[in-house]
């Protein structure tokens, strides 16, 4: 989903279209107020140096509302010019907390409200932010997220005496595995499940510690097991999804390709030919195990 006009040099900014539901079906969406520009828009920001365009999205809501959210899918991205310069926004959409309105005036916000989908129409300041709106009305937004992660990166097998399924992470590995609490804080995850490949429980484990989030380990998301049984983990996956909750699922890349072939019912909708790359993960928005969106979020950068 773009929009563009012509521009030059590229700005890049990601934000959040916040939303809450006081009481069932009154949904309103949170609109900030920026002194400097005396306009009405929705959180967001530039993406600084090291940061992922989620990760960037995450901080802006937090800095600018107080409030820590639970993100929902990609909801696409605009692009217009500022000054000469071209700027893209990438947006997603988050939950706001129950208890989650701690909003502190500030510097860059000195007001936020909370209004219903037609009230942010006349609100909005730019014809921009309402085309942002319509992304959002057309989005699905109640579910669940399925995290499906591949280990970060291991010592090769060819430099590995042992057995395979106590291959360590290499330095680079280490080195994403502790950037991944902050990587995936936005989806409020509620359980993590991971293959009991030691390369696969030391790529959660940082995670783990950070958060205290509950953790199961399994040989049904093993090699080993997939090998004997290529549809256990698939399988063991959509039981999961059926609970509810927003999981961490940790495996190996064969076998990640294989839970999302069995989630995703109509892939022909998604972009799904990307690569995972060790550290890479399929963010699945799905409703009792039926995906609505899927989103591909790269690793952290190094």
């Amino acid at each position: 989903k773009t929009i563009s006009s012509r521009g030059i040099a590229m700005i890049r900014a990601a934000g959040v279209v916040l939303w809450r539901e006081a009481r069932p079906f009154e949904l309103e969406v949170a609109l900030v107020h920026r002194p400097k520009f005396d306009d009405w828009t929705f959180p967001k920001g530039k993406i600084e140096e090291g940061e992922s365009a989620i990760q960037a999205a995450y901080r802006e809501v937090i800095e600018e509302t107080g409030i820590r959210p639970i993100f929902g899918a990609n909801i696409g991205h605009v692009e217009y010019e500022v000054d000469g310069y071209k700027k893209k926004v990438i947006y997603w959409m988050a939950k706001a907390p129950k208890d989650g309105n701690s909003f502190v005036p500030n510097e860059e916000v000195d007001r936020i409200e909370w209004v219903n989908l037609k009230q942010a129409r006349h609100f909005l300041t730019y014809d921009i932010d309402r085309e942002v709106l319509k992304f959002f009305r057309d989005t699905e937004r109640h579910g669940n997220v399925m995290v499906l992660l591949r280990h970060a990166k291991a010592i090769k097998r060819s430099e590995w005496n042992g057995d395979d399924s106590d291959r360590p992470l290499d330095n680079e590995g280490q080195t994403v595995a502790k950037k991944l609490p902050d990587h995936l804080a936005m989806y409020g995850i509620s359980e993590i499940h991971s293959s009991d490949a030691y390369r696969c429980m030391s790529t959660i484990e940082p995670y783990f510690q950070k958060h205290g989030t509950p953790k199961v380990t399994t040989d049904q998301l093993s090699e080993y097991v997939y090998e004997k049984d290529d549809l256990l983990a698939a399988s063991y996956v959509k039981q999961l999804a059926k609970f509810g909750g927003n999981y961490l699922v940790c495996s190996h890349n064969p076998i990640i390709n294989v839970i999302l072939d069995y989630l995703v019912k109509y892939p022909e909708l998604y972009d799904l030919d990307k690569e995972l790359h060790p550290g890479d993960a399929w963010v699945v928005h799905h409703r009792g195990g039926r995906a609505y969106a899927v989103d591909y979020l790269k690793a952290p950068t190094l």
